[in-house]
């Protein structure tokens, strides 16, 4: 059920006629743009805003505020974020709910598939998610309605937003998220001594991952036996007590080693001779293009958006089962792989884009 705080946020930002006086002041200063990054503490929102830091350190960029850091995106964050004495050209936020006032031009980032599910998803999810998300829901797309430009980090997560708010589909712009690893050219890649496969997930009960997890476990039994008799152990970045199923931890080919930084989560990446990723509510999914930059192949399902942001680096599977997932780890620990030239994530062109700075 719904929260007051909740549907009076959802309340206030219905489109509406909206005069330019807060808390009684007029708006006296002329700033150039605002970005709130507030929730990006964990996973690929801390990713990203690691990427904008960076981005906003090399770059000298007169007038801008950032607000949010180290904050919570809570309904009272929402309002109070609008509330700014300044007038802002543009106000850009990096978390998917999108301003609805505060901005002569309103920018939003969407990069939450889980607040734009097929109906099919919804079904099959059920209790997986849970009734703050899909109240979260309603505020992100009320608020998009209210956003000039909508950028989304996947042909599929455009797909998404376009057919549950079809009045935007002129607005979103697919711009894939900004990846930036070590230099493959003078980075040695240090192996571990033995096989090892890293899963950088984040569980949580939408991602299924106990049932992922023992399909995985199982093709890696697969392997110890004969003929291959390749004996590979399981890099999890996750605790005891997020899997659904305890006794899965004292699975011999399994390592649960704890939620890690970016850049521990790279550093692994570079030791290990696979990425295995099962997930598939996913907007983006670092790992995907982290190891096609890297060189590093990434196991996953044979779908379009896996194919968009993993490409060459991509051993696919059709079916969730053993066998099919042994098949397509055995090629990834028999096959060399290179790492992506391209510009494909390149973290300048994408800030330059999503804040609408341009490069003399």
């Amino acid at each position: 059920m719904r929260g007051s705080s909740d549907v009076a946020v959802i309340d206030a930002i219905k489109p509406r006629k909206i005069e330019h006086r807060m808390f009684g002041r007029d708006w006296k200063e002329t700033i150039e743009m605002l970005v709130d990054c507030a929730g990006a503490r964990i996973g690929g929102a801390k990713r990203l805003l690691n990427e904008f830091d960076s981005y906003v350190r090399d770059r000298s960029i007169s007038n801008l505020r950032v607000v949010g850091r180290d904050r919570r995106l809570t309904a009272p964050w929402i309002a109070r974020r609008e509330y700014q004495r300044q007038r802002f050209e543009c106000a850009v936020a990096l978390n998917n709910v999108g301003f609805t006032i505060a901005g002569c031009e309103r920018r939003v980032l969407m990069h939450g598939a889980q607040h734009f599910l097929w109906p099919e998803e919804a079904q099959n999810l059920g209790w997986r998610i849970s009734p703050a998300v899909h109240v979260q829901a309603q505020v992100v797309r009320t608020a998009a309605l209210r956003s000039h430009r909508i950028f989304v980090p996947s042909t599929s997560m455009a797909e998404r937003v376009a057919s549950a708010l079809p009045s935007t589909a002129d607005r979103i712009t697919v711009t894939y998220n900004p990846v930036t690893v070590p230099d493959m050219a003078t980075t040695p890649r240090r192996r571990f001594g033995s096989p090892h496969i890293l899963c950088p997930v984040i569980i949580t009960p939408r991602k299924m991952m106990t049932a992922r997890l023992r399909a995985a476990l199982a093709a890696l039994d697969l392997l110890a036996a004969s003929p291959e008799q390749i004996d590979v152990t399981l890099l999890v970045t996750a605790r005891v007590g997020t899997l659904e199923d305890p006794l899965l931890s004292g699975h011999p080919r399994l390592a649960l080693i704890g939620e890690r930084s970016a850049e521990g989560i790279t550093d692994l990446m570079l030791r290990c001779d696979a990425i295995y990723f099962p997930t598939e509510l996913e907007s983006f999914g670092y790992p995907l293009a982290e190891g096609r930059m890297m060189g590093v192949p990434v196991v996953a399902r044979r779908s379009a958006h896996n194919i968009e942001i993993a490409g060459p680096a991509l051993v696919g599977y059709d079916r969730e089962c053993p066998e099919d997932i042994a098949a397509a780890l055995h090629t990834a620990l028999t096959t060399k792989f290179s790492p992506d030239q391209t510009k494909k994530f390149d973290r300048n062109s994408y800030f330059d884009q999503l804040l609408g700075v341009s490069r003399n």
